[in-house]
């Protein structure tokens, strides 16, 4: 489940905060050119006397003088020069060095990123006074030392930002295809990270400018900073403070400006960087015209007249009704784009940005849930849902162990904490990890896929929810375990009460466990009923796309590989031989090795013993170590289509980028050469414009293949590459696949856990089970005539495919 791609539209904020915004930016540019402009202004020179110490305002000095007899006016249009470029050069310095350091130290991990951690610790547990007071005394007093001061200061905690963000980002799908093409490290983080940690360091560069101004002014009380007779707002404070009496001007104004510069700064942070994003434009006049619209009195979810809207006026959500009660499972289909996310989302007080509500309403247990404000709507959440999102990777805290994961639930939840290991161990068991013991010590990055998913399926588990909302939750399941995990639910929700909400474009899994279909299509339900009338009508079946299995020479071959984790086997003894135009399709339970063998080919992992060979040359077993050709020659497309591109780079960016690095394309060709490759993997070529958020899962998988078509490769790695996609456009995906494979002679490692996508592609298939090949051979014996309980579990757990075939 996704959200329409009418909703990646610009973000409307509220009047009052946008209000707020522009009065903080029309008077923080105003103290800017006080600062900056105010000594050309100053009627008198600084250290000139005008009148006698602390003499009250007159024609000649307006806020009268100091304690010097010196012009205050004069001396407060000239004051914030130094303290405003002082502030700004020490926030640049330290916005640039954190953004060095905190890449460095999520790139290189290891020693590196401890000794860099362990340096700011250190920094942070100096009390900042402290630390500013050794640094001047050491330095001397002045503007060097203070500013070498606030750097250290502020230093540490940027670091921490950025490396959190950085390792973020690291985890996309995007960063490591930049690294299996084999690109530099300086490349990498220059072209996929940078861009996106830009709106990071932005807000980082705010906070961090608001305590360079505030260090800065506290040294220059202090004495610290700038020293008679310079002119400077904190000096002033300082220097003024006994006469405060006699002359209150002279404290109140360049303080009172201080103030100013720095409640203007952080009103203008927070309207440019919210906290959460408005649910809707308009809510609260929308809700008085809907009038009462309660649903059902026993419906734990109600929907009434539901209408969203874009910004343009395009519906989105056009009327719509739905009810849920306690013990049931709903099942909401249909195609990308028809509404089925926005729908689900907004039920549970959620409107998009880029959207907006316009009219009816629904309920959450008797709440109105878009019309509750943020904190009463997630108390509302936490005590009644439970919610699994499509991407583990975005749900799960990558640095966090599994039952920290789901202790951070129970803790919320205010379970007992000698009864986390129990719960623990039952969400994992029921998510259909067997033998929790295994993972629950592990982080989301040293686990599968399928894990991944089902770790998160337990988080949510763990809580005992009364309402479960699941978002595509066997999409990278194999169909084992998927049917196990469906079984598992069908029968908590029978003893618990719990209600389903279940989101999902498997017709198959959705008529064995729903009570209720609801099909939407254009922001409608179009069907609706029980899930075997609604389902009756649609037929099924299997035809295989390709059945290209000719002897040739060998193109990739791998020879025992192995890989282990802490001891543990990933990968045992594994062997494979491509030839050209030949297909190999690895399927088996999730967990058993298939992504680590694919990466392992690709370069990202490295295998403890065996060997690669391309063309019969050994392959190095670091992408990294492999000459160019190499690296170009063997391409992965990853399994997440909306994780694989940068969202910040154009379509033309995306797939230009491996361009550059062929010396058979000059640059005056690349773009010709963008559209030409779009047009072949069935994409218009005006799409080059858009950004990746503009574009459907479909698209964005086709822009994907595009990608690794660029580099001209001759093995093609496809990680799952149909498990995000509606029925329809997954068969569309797997017919290009095939096309490719037959019409390039391209070599294709496929890695699925859906049998029915080997069974299009023909060719091979490979059945993996705990790190080992278990059974192999052409797909149409092993898919019919099954000899391994594993294979024959697998292909017993096989539903038809069913829906139309994408064609374009």
């Amino acid at each position: 489940m996704r959200t329409p791609s009418v909703a990646a539209t610009t973000t409307d904020a509220p009047p009052r905060r946008r209000w707020r915004g522009r009065a903080a930016l029309a008077v923080l540019l105003l103290v800017v050119a006080v600062a900056l402009l105010g000594p050309l202004f100053a009627p008198h020179a600084v250290t000139d006397p005008v009148d006698i110490p602390y003499a009250p305002g007159s024609a000649q000095a307006p806020l009268g003088t100091d304690r010097l007899g010196s012009d205050v006016l004069s001396r407060v249009l000239a004051g914030g020069r130094s303290l405003l470029l002082n502030g700004l050069a020490v926030t640049a310095a330290v916005c640039a060095l954190a953004a060095a350091a905190g890449m460095t130290a999520a790139w290189r991990e290891g020693w590196t990123d401890t000794l860099i951690l362990r340096l700011a610790d250190v920094l942070l547990g100096m009390p900042a006074f402290l630390l500013l007071s050794v640094v001047v005394v050491a330095t001397g007093r002045g503007p060097a030392g203070v500013a070498l001061a606030t750097g250290l200061v502020l230093l540490p905690e940027s670091i921490r930002v950025v490396r959190a963000a950085t390792l973020r980002i690291l985890a996309q799908d995007y960063v490591e295809v930049a690294v299996a093409r084999g690109e530099r490290t300086v490349s990498v983080l220059w072209c996929e990270v940078l861009p996106n940690l830009a709106p990071v360091l932005a807000a980082d560069a705010g906070v961090r400018f608001l305590g360079a101004i505030t260090v800065v002014a506290t040294a220059a009380f202090l004495g610290y900073g700038a020293q008679p007779p310079s002119p400077d707002w904190g000096l002033m404070v300082l220097e003024n403070r006994d006469g405060l009496t006699l002359q209150p001007l002279a404290v109140l104004a360049p303080a009172a400006l201080l103030l100013v510069l720095l409640l203007a700064t952080n009103l203008l942070l927070d309207a440019a960087f919210p906290g959460t994003t408005a649910r809707a434009v308009g809510r609260r006049r929308t809700l008085a015209q809907a009038g009462d619209v309660s649903g059902k009195s026993d419906a734990l979810l109600s929907v009434r007249g539901l209408r969203v809207e874009t910004e343009d006026g395009r519906t989105v959500l056009d009327g719509v009704d739905l009810d849920l009660v306690p013990g049931e499972l709903l099942a909401v289909v249909g195609e990308s784009g028809s509404g089925k996310s926005t729908l689900v989302l907004a039920a549970l007080g959620h409107v998009a940005a880029g959207l907006r509500h316009t009219g009816g309403e629904a309920r959450l247990d008797g709440h109105p849930t878009l019309a509750l404000n943020e904190r009463r709507l997630r108390r509302l959440r936490a005590s009644v849902c439970g919610y699994v999102a499509q991407d583990p990777r975005t749900a799960l805290a990558p640095h966090l162990r599994v039952d920290a994961q789901i202790a951070e639930v129970l803790r919320a939840r205010r379970v007992p904490k000698e009864q986390w290991p129990q719960r623990t161990e039952g969400a994992l068991r029921l998510a259909g990890l067997d033998r929790p013991s295994q993972v629950v010590h592990r982080r989301p990055p040293q686990l599968s896929g399928g894990q991944r998913q089902r770790v998160a399926l337990a988080v949510a588990l763990s809580a005992e929810p009364r309402l479960l909302v699941l978002d595509e939750p066997t999409s990278a399941l194999d169909t084992v375990t998927a049917a196990a995990f469906l079984t598992d639910l069908t029968r908590l929700r029978r003893e618990t009460g719990t209600a389903v909400l279940l989101v999902s474009h498997d017709l198959g899994a959705v008529a064995a466990v729903a009570d209720r279909v609801a099909v939407m299509d254009g922001g409608r339900i179009v069907e609706h009923g029980p899930a075997e009338a609604v389902l009756s009508d649609v037929g099924a079946g299997i035809e295989p796309l390709a059945a290209v299995d000719a002897q040739k020479g060998s193109l990739l071959r791998a020879s025992d590989l192995s890989l282990a984790r802490r001891d543990e086997p990933v990968l045992d003894g594994v062997s494979l031989d491509l030839g050209p135009g030949d297909c190999l399709s690895i399927v088996g339970p999730s967990g058993c090795g298939k992504t680590t063998l694919l990466r392992c080919l690709a370069g990202l992992d490295t295998p403890t013993s065996g060997e690669i060979r391309l063309h019969g040359e050994q392959l190095a077993r670091d992408v990294r170590d492999r000459a160019p050709r190499q690296r170009r020659q063997v391409q992965l497309v990853p399994q997440d289509p909306y994780a694989s591109l940068n969202p910040r780079h154009t379509v033309a960016t995306i797939v230009g980028r491996p361009l550059a690095f062929r010396s058979d394309i000059p640059a005056d060709r690349q773009q010709a050469e963008v559209e030409r490759l779009l047009t072949q993997v069935g994409l218009d070529a005006d799409l080059a414009k858009r950004l990746p958020g503009a574009l459907s899962g479909g698209q964005r998988q086709r822009v994907a293949l595009a990608r690794a078509l660029a580099a001209n490769p001759e093995v093609l790695l496809c990680d799952e590459v149909t498990s995000a996609l509606d029925p329809s456009v997954a068969a569309g995906v797997v017919e290009l696949i095939a096309r490719l494979r037959t019409e390039l002679g391209l070599a294709v490692v496929m890695v699925t856990h859906d049998l029915s996508v080997a069974a299009r592609l023909g060719g091979r298939v490979a059945v993996l089970h705990d790190g080992r090949i278990r059974e192999t051979g052409p797909a149409s014996r092993v898919l019919s005539r099954p000899e391994h309980h594993v294979t024959r579990a697998l292909v017993a757990a096989m539903r038809p495919v069913r829906g139309p075939v994408e064609r374009t």
